[in-house]
């Protein structure tokens, strides 16, 4: 298996390769090498509008020509580098975010359409059409990484001003979306804090 640094750079090289990062000013900006309970290998990169995360998710996946699997999150500015909650307005909030529900803000969705719809998108469905032709099935990791510059050349650079900082307007309204959504949907208990806390 890969040690955690071996990874990092293999994420690395795989988001120069396949996201635009230079022509929407990404930079690196942390490389987190440890694999803990609290922590995963991980290689961040700032923008002038926001944060992307690209992370290791876990060992040896089924039927995958790699050892390991990915995930990639998004954060505004203030997001921390190795966790995915923080306090802010002196609320715990969640920091880091996956991509669906975003999707379905800038969409304009109604908020019943983005309750039932919290794991799935159009566009994802898409990705993976066009995906089968090619022989990346067992390629999670480029598979995922190509699967977020499909999606940035539909959303960009909309999806980046949705976590500006600058953008509170913005970010509020979809604070507000995301809130209808969970009263829609329902909130668990047993998730701390509760998903429509965002920041």
């Amino acid at each position: 298996m890969s040690n955690m640094s071996q990874i990092c750079d293999q994420i690395a090289h795989l988001a120069q390769t396949y996201l635009s990062l230079d022509r929407w000013m990404f930079q690196e900006s942390a490389r987190l090498t440890e694999l803990s309970n609290e922590k995963s290998p991980t290689v961040i990169y700032d923008s002038p509008w926001c944060r992307i995360q690209i992370t290791f998710d876990e060992w040896v996946p089924p039927h995958q020509s790699v050892d390991y699997a990915i995930r990639i999150y998004y954060g505004r500015l203030h997001a921390l580098d190795n966790m995915s909650t923080m306090v802010w307005n002196g609320e715990e909030c969640w920091c880091w975010h996956s991509v669906i529900k975003e999707l379905h803000f800038l969409d304009n969705q109604i908020p019943e359409y983005a309750a039932n719809n919290l794991h799935s998108h159009d566009l994802l469905k898409k990705y993976r059409e066009i995906v089968q032709s090619k022989d990346l099935r067992h390629k999670q990791v480029e598979w995922e990484i190509r699967k977020h510059a499909f999606i940035w050349e539909h959303y960009a650079p909309r999806l980046f001003e949705l976590f500006d900082l600058r953008r509170t307007d913005l970010w509020e309204q979809y604070r507000q979306f995301l809130k209808q959504v969970y009263d829609i949907k329902g909130r668990s208990p047993n998730i701390k804090p509760p998903l429509d806390k965002v920041c």
